[in-house]
């Protein structure tokens, strides 16, 4: 359900205004009706402050998790650990980029080996003239070692790298195809060398950077003073001014279970406010309470979107549906019996955030092994094949595959009824009975002809299938659908929208009914494949007696494990499209509620 909310205005003399903006924030209850405003440059250099926080804090908690032991270090400041991190990062990405140019020089340098740049300076102001080729090894003339002053360096990769020593500089040139390359300035040695200085600094910094995660405590601290600021300094800009800036208006929302207690508190601020009830036009923000159940399944429906105040939340509603959409996509008792261990086992090990989300998964696991136990398949096993005398009492009970596509479209058109019956339960909510009428409608027409085509296949009953019963009810159905789709309208225009409507709805319930075929689709699939793997596994075994079984365990294992993730990934995509397209908008839900977000203190977090 939606919690009701609780409208305030307050009103606020300019001086009063920070205190009571602060001990607003401490109290953290109210949600604050906040204009968009351009950022001051204030704001601006808060929210680069924050950003910059946020990313020094994302490196250092990921090295503090790897770090056996935080190392003490000398006391400093957030700013000061702060700018130290980012020119430690800046100096670490420039010496990686001095690394990898360096790395490109040691390549080029490297066939020609060591030597002395000096001495080759020196050899070249005494008169010799020293030239570097390379060329092809084909095109390389063992005679030429003979004829011309040729020391040949490497020979390697197909190409031969030598120099040419002659007396003075003389204008000659070598009888083979080479390709004179300029003389290196420096060495391969010397390049090792710079290497090898480049990595120690940045093992260096490394190891000063791995310091300074002592100070994440310290940084989460001061990362949110800044954001207790910057929310300041947001709901400050909200504020009307009235009589020349000396009275600040301010309007926010209380959920009404906290109403009492901050009415003590506002009582004691000597604050002047005025408040009311919250009226569906006035886009209150949305809080929702449910019970431990349907609290599991409110991250689903929020990856849609929430409720708009004051129409019904859909979240305990379509939660047992999609509990049993799941099981029915996987359907595997085995499958779920790995899922419901595994999230009773991590539940114990996590934090309080996290169990919820385990808390799902196993009502997620029990209903797959419901409709596993259904549909008798274990580990793509399928039972009804299995000569075991206690399973042989249950074959009867398993259902077949047409059973099984009939099961998928009887339980998505209960779905669309049970939808359309909360679409009519809104309209009142929202409009008025006279608003729900179209809709009774249509649950009157599609109703009542199930009812009669039933009573009709009952030998003994002599209900006649469009008898004058039938009629009737369809005559009474179609006044609703044709003349009452929009109250206050003239008739002929509702006519007019009726026959719009019947067409929409005509061909719409037919393609919702069908998309329900997904169901049966992803548990025959699932199925498959693990049988699949099964026989992989067994017929792809050797028959040496250690070595076969390793091989079978190891294809189970990873063929079970893929089709496990893959199955449960679409377990859980599709029945969220059924509920957020099929469901959703046979139940008139309409959406776009803001999330509640008191306007509270940030409290600085344990790492």
């Amino acid at each position: 359900m939606i919690v009701p909310m609780i409208k305030y205005g307050f009103l606020v003399y300019h001086r009063d205004f920070d205190s009571f903006l602060s001990r607003l924030q401490e109290m953290g209850m109210v949600d604050i009706e906040r204009h968009t405003t351009a950022l001051s440059d204030e704001e601006r250099s808060l929210l680069n402050d924050i950003n910059r926080y946020n990313q020094t804090l994302k490196e250092l908690k990921i090295r503090a998790s790897q770090l056996d032991k935080i190392s003490q270090v000398a006391p400093l400041d957030s700013e000061s650990v702060l700018s130290e991190f980012e020119t430690l990062v800046k100096e670490k990405e420039q010496i990686e980029n001095s690394i990898r140019k360096a790395q490109k020089d040691l390549n080029d340098v490297k066939p020609w080996g060591s030597f002395n740049i000096d001495l080759l300076k020196t050899l070249s102001e005494s008169g010799l003239s020293i030239k570097f080729y390379v060329t092809n090894e084909k095109a390389f003339d063992e005679t030429l070692l003979a004829e011309h002053t040729i020391e040949v360096i490497n020979n390697e990769a197909g190409q031969v790298y030598f120099v040419w020593i002659q007396q003075g500089d003389k204008d000659t040139s070598l009888p083979i195809d080479a390709v004179e390359v300029k003389i290196p300035n420096y060495s391969a040695s010397g390049k090792e060398t710079e290497i090898a200085t480049f990595r120690g600094r940045i093992s260096e910094i490394e190891n000063r950077i791995n310091e300074l995660t002592h100070f994440v405590s310290q940084l989460e601290a001061t990362k949110d003073e800044l954001v207790n600021q910057f929310e300041i300094n947001s709901v400050t800009h909200s504020a009307d001014k009235q009589a020349d800036d000396k009275v600040l208006i301010l309007n926010g929302w209380v959920p009404q279970p906290k109403n009492d207690e901050f009415i003590k508190f506002i009582e004691q601020e000597s604050i002047i406010y005025v408040s009311e009830k919250a009226k569906r036009e006035d886009n209150a923000p949305i809080l929702l309470k449910n019970n431990r159940f349907a609290r599991l399944f409110e991250p689903i429906g929020s990856l849609f979107t929430n409720p708009t105040y004051g129409e019904l939340d859909l979240t305990p509603l379509f939660a047992p549906f999609f509990m049993m959409f799941f099981g029915f996509c996987l359907g595997d008792a085995g499958y779920g019996l790995v899922m419901l261990l595994g999230a009773s086992i991590f539940k114990r090990k996590v934090n309080k955030k996290m169990r919820p989300i385990l808390s799902l998964v196993q009502w997620l696991a029990l209903a797959t092994i419901i409709f596993g136990m259904i549909t008798g398949t274990f580990f793509g096993i399928e039972l009804v094949n299995v000569e075991i005398p206690f399973i042989q009492k249950f074959k009867n009970l398993f259902l077949d595959q047409n059973q099984l596509f009939a099961l998928a479209l009887i339980v998505g058109g209960i779905q669309i009824v049970f939808g359309m019956f909360v679409k009519a339960a809104n309209e009142i909510r929202l409009w008025g009975w006279m608003h729900s009428i179209t809709t009774f409608s249509w649950l009157l027409l599609i109703l009542g002809t199930l009812v009669f085509y039933g009573l009709s296949m009952v030998e003994g009953l002599n209900v006649e299938f469009m008898g004058i019963g039938h009629k009737i009810i369809l005559g009474v159905a179609a006044i609703g659908i044709m003349f009452f789709n929009s109250p206050g309208k003239n008739p002929f225009v509702n006519f007019g929208l009726g026959l719009w409507g019947v067409y929409n709805m005509v061909t719409g319930l037919f393609g919702d009914i069908l998309s329900y075929i997904r169901l049966f689709a992803l548990g025959l699939s699932s199925a498959i494949l693990g049988n699949v793997f099964n026989s992989l596994a067994f017929g792809m075994a050797p028959d040496i007696p250690v070595i076969g079984a390793i091989v079978t365990i190891l294809i189970l294992v990873a063929g079970h494990s893929i089709n496990l993730f893959m199955a449960a990934l679409g377990s859980l995509v599709h029945p969220m499209r059924l509920t957020f397209v099929e469901f959703y908008k046979n139940s008139g839900f309409i959406g776009g509620g803001k999330t509640y977000q008191p306007f509270e203190k940030k409290i600085k977090q344990t790492i």
